[in-house]
């Protein structure tokens, strides 16, 4: 048997033993972030990120869907992030349509680290393929810049305390008043339920933050459902930030859109669907949700304040050491 048939055969078996299969070599999947990824910073403004799917040509596929899931750094590192909830967990997952063979969308993303982007991408005519991007967010200079400037703050305050009391007692309790700064408390409040359009629904699971919340569009209108064509606009706004958390803009639904987003803080946001529906006035749904907050974990929290502790206790026996030289002849 020659070469050129055990390859033809070869092909067969693969193409057609169950359960197989097979993934398409000539998709190009490229990623792009504006601004770009270097620039990006945690809870700063949405990125827009951007998925492009081209054939072996060049050109962009002209119609297929692509799944996208976004997932949160890992832990690591002595200090936690400033929402340790979210570290390691999954923040979206959605199904789009590709336009021109692109995806569009904007996420604000949460906290510092390295992020992973998983993409799988089917085309109208059977072919597949996937790749993962991972791509680093550094953390803000100016959290370093106030870490620093409060970390001297609080070793000044313990060498005061050292200097100026000493009892223990009195010191002891400059501390635990120092440590009880440090700690806060926030509770979610029940928000206000806005009346959904006669012609379009909007359901939103009820929100905790460390775990992805099912969010629904849909057609209610059974004329316009049996004619999918409708475009829809999605904006999930972070009403005490007043920053878009993430969106969408005029992407191709059908009579429905779902997806997983997880609220990475207890706080109020805003939901708003706008469809465009072809002979039809728009049709606009909107919620405000209020999402419920849980503690961070003890190994997140507990580095911190021991680390801040720590330097006022530092700064505690600096003041007594000083004051006792100044003391002795």
């Amino acid at each position: 048997m020659s070469l050129n048939l055990c390859a033809v055969f070869a092909f067969f078996f693969v193409s057609f033993l169950p359960g197989v299969t097979v993934w398409a070599e000539d998709l190009n999947i490229y990623f792009k972030t504006t601004p770009r990824i270097e620039l990006l910073r945690p809870y700063a403004d949405p990125a827009n990120m951007s998925l492009l799917i081209t054939g072996a040509d060049g050109r962009p596929v002209k119609q297929g869907v692509v799944d996208i899931r976004l997932d949160a750094p890992e832990p690591g590192g002595f200090f936690s992030t400033d929402f340790p909830f979210v570290e390691g967990t999954r923040l979206s997952e959605m199904r789009m349509e590709l336009r021109q063979g692109r995806a569009n969308w904007k996420f604000l993303l949460p906290i510092r680290g390295e992020y992973r982007l998983a993409v799988v991408v089917r085309t109208a005519d059977g072919g597949k393929a996937s790749k993962d991007f991972k791509f680093n967010v550094r953390e803000n200079q100016k959290k370093w810049f106030a870490l620093t400037g409060f970390s001297i703050g609080l070793f000044l305050l313990g060498l005061m305390a050292g200097r100026v009391f000493t009892a223990v007692p009195k010191s002891a309790m400059v501390v635990l008043f120092a440590v009880a700064l440090l700690v806060e408390s926030s509770q979610a409040a029940e928000p206000p339920r806005i009346p959904e359009t006669e012609n379009a629904g909007l359901e939103i699971e009820a929100g905790t933050v460390g775990r992805p919340t099912a969010v629904r569009w849909f057609l209610t209108n059974a004329e316009m459902a049996a004619k999918p064509n409708a475009l829809l606009t999605l904006t999930i706004t972070h009403l005490e930030k007043e920053k878009i958390a993430f969106a969408v803009e005029r992407i191709p639904v059908g009579n429905e859109f779902s997806m997983k987003f997880q609220f990475t803080d207890g706080a109020e946001y805003r939901v708003v669907a706008l469809a465009e529906v072809p002979g039809k006035p728009p049709l606009r749904s909107e919620k405000v949700i209020g999402v419920t907050a849980i503690e961070p974990p003890a190994k997140a929290s507990v580095p911190a304040l021991a680390y801040f502790v720590g330097l006022i206790a530092l700064g505690l026996g600096a003041g007594r050491w000083t004051k006792r030289r100044a003391v002795v002849p």
